[in-house]
């Protein structure tokens, strides 16, 4: 039973991120993941329980096969650094080495309540700009014009059930 409703809830999810993307007409996906991070994980018993859980590399399967079944391009890219770095002073984003951690000091931080403070003490939403840093890591061509301003401080949320 749990399985057929983590299927459908999946299936959904993929559904609606490409139907999203269809309608605004975008020709390509990018998927940030962070190889790894399931085994290393550390935070606290629970929680790691119910984040491991999670079929992330499933998504990522049904959001391809998607992706190819409409003629959209699909790209994977790692991640690391992503949430910490400010898209919008355009901070360099180093990959994660675990032989020689980045001592990278960054223009913004992110702060409580999914928020994200850049260099000139102006609030934007975290995920916003760490997907944004996904898509400059994954070399794709991204300006901050074309980001829609009205998104950066509240993006808009799907309930799935």
């Amino acid at each position: 039973m749990a399985k057929n409703s983590l299927r459908d809830y999946l299936n959904k999810t993929a559904t609606i991120i490409i139907n999203h993307c269809l309608t605004n007409q975008m020709g390509k996906l990018v998927v940030g993941y962070n190889p790894g991070i399931k085994p290393e994980i550390n935070i606290g018993c629970s929680n790691n329980q119910n984040f491991v859980q999670i079929p992330f590399w499933q998504l990522r399967q049904k959001l391809k096969d998607l992706c190819s079944r409409y003629g959209m391009g699909y790209g994977e890219q790692e991640e690391s650094y992503a949430s910490k770095a400010n898209f919008y002073d355009r901070d360099q984003i180093p990959i994660y080495n675990a032989n020689n951690p980045s001592q990278q000091k960054f223009s913004g931080r992110r702060i409580k309540g999914g928020f994200y403070r850049i260099k000139d003490k102006h609030l934007v939403a975290a995920d916003i700009n760490r997907s944004a840093n996904i898509l400059v890591k994954s070399k794709h061509r991204l300006s901050v014009e074309r980001v829609s301003s009205g998104f950066l401080a509240t993006p808009f949320r799907i309930y799935i059930s």
